[in-house]
């Protein structure tokens, strides 16, 4: 990742016309502020970063909380996916929004190509670590994406077709820690993106297109463009249903995760490569609990929590709800989970494979 940079422009006449504080944009600042200290805090000391790719979701981001604040810093990461004059032509959208709005501008650039794996993936993990640079140079604690009502139930769809349990359709979050002392806010949850593009036409300001959007190969495109307007059809407040929906599974998930950790803390941790359940605790916790312990168990000895799939783990959980004492062991990436007559062990590296 190239080091960060600031670029201070002068503000030009053309201002847009921001929003009154009313309707969506009334939605966007409340949660903003609910969601950088609440009513403890004064708009001048929240401080944000606006992570702004001058498409309209962005861009109604900026005008909302401008129109509470200019303790702002908005902010373009370029990367390496798109063509350069497009990516270049987006980067100087951004800048001319921030110039605008009288409010400072930051960049930097990412490259993703290189990295290989997946690229949506790595361009994701790219940015938002070149967001924490940029924050942590301009002292900002709280970086604002504009992620809305429509993303949420773009998501819930998506985890739905993948067979997601409740930690999955919790959805996206509003807030969360990025690094210390950084955390990152979504305040437009609770609009749609109808809202955001009204919002940017009633203050004058255009917006820019990304092509990638429409590529209908993509699951998040053809869902965008061919499920979400059917089922908006059907019923027209969906998308803020799906949040409401997805705050449910994240009070429930967070519920699970509670019972997990205190199963996960009857087992017997060896030096972080093993960790070993009693075969009775697994065997008589919830069947969602026990596989949420088992994959907290994966993450002590060093993998990925999904890295055993749902049909190795609900092949593990039956094997721990049988009668059978033959032993069974389950390998995948990294690590394995032997299930034997008393017990069940988590442990790295794998020695076979299923028999």
């Amino acid at each position: 990742m190239n080091a960060p940079r600031l670029n201070l422009r002068p503000p030009i006449p053309n201002r847009p016309v921001l929003p009154p504080k009313s309707g969506a944009v009334g939605i966007v600042i409340r949660r903003w502020r609910a969601l950088s200290g609440g009513g403890r805090v004064r708009d001048p000391d929240r401080r944000t970063l606006i992570a702004c790719s001058a498409g309209a979701d962005s861009s109604a981001l900026a005008l909302c909380l401008a129109a509470a604040g200019s303790n702002l810093v908005v902010a373009h990461i370029l990367h390496d996916l798109r063509p350069a004059l497009e990516a270049t032509a987006d980067l100087e959208a951004a800048r001319s929004l921030a110039s605008r709005l009288s409010l400072q501008f930051a960049s930097a650039s990412v490259s993703c190509k290189s990295k290989g794996g997946n690229l949506e993936a790595v361009a994701r993990r790219e940015r938002y670590a070149a967001l924490v640079a940029l924050a942590r140079e301009h002292a900002c604690p709280f970086i604002a994406t504009a992620h809305h009502a429509d993303d949420q139930l773009e998501t819930l769809l998506m985890r739905l077709i993948r067979g997601s349990g409740p930690r999955g359709l919790s959805g996206i979050a509003p807030k969360r820690r990025l690094a210390p002392g950084i955390t990152l806010i979504r305040p437009m949850l609770d609009i749609t993106r109808i809202d955001a593009e009204a919002i940017c036409r009633d203050a004058g300001v255009s917006w820019t297109t990304d092509a990638t959007n429409t590529d209908r190969t993509r699951l998040r495109a053809a869902l965008r463009h061919d499920v979400v307007p059917a089922l908006r059809s059907i019923a027209p407040s969906i998308a803020t249903t799906a949040g409401r929906v997805a705050a449910v599974q994240r009070e429930i998930a967070h519920e699970l995760e509670r019972e997990a950790n205190v199963l996960l803390a009857t087992a017997e941790v060896q030096e972080h490569r093993m960790v070993r359940f009693r075969r009775r605790d697994l065997a008589g916790a919830p069947r969602t609990v026990a596989e949420l312990a088992l994959r907290r168990a994966v993450e002590r000895v060093g993998c990925q929590s999904d890295a055993p799939s749902a049909l190795v783990m609900t092949r593990a959980i039956s094997r721990l709800r049988a009668r059978s004492g033959e032993r069974r062991l389950y390998e995948f990436a990294g690590a394995s989970i032997l299930i034997e007559a008393d017990g069940a062990t988590v442990f790295a590296p794998p020695t076979r494979r299923e028999s």
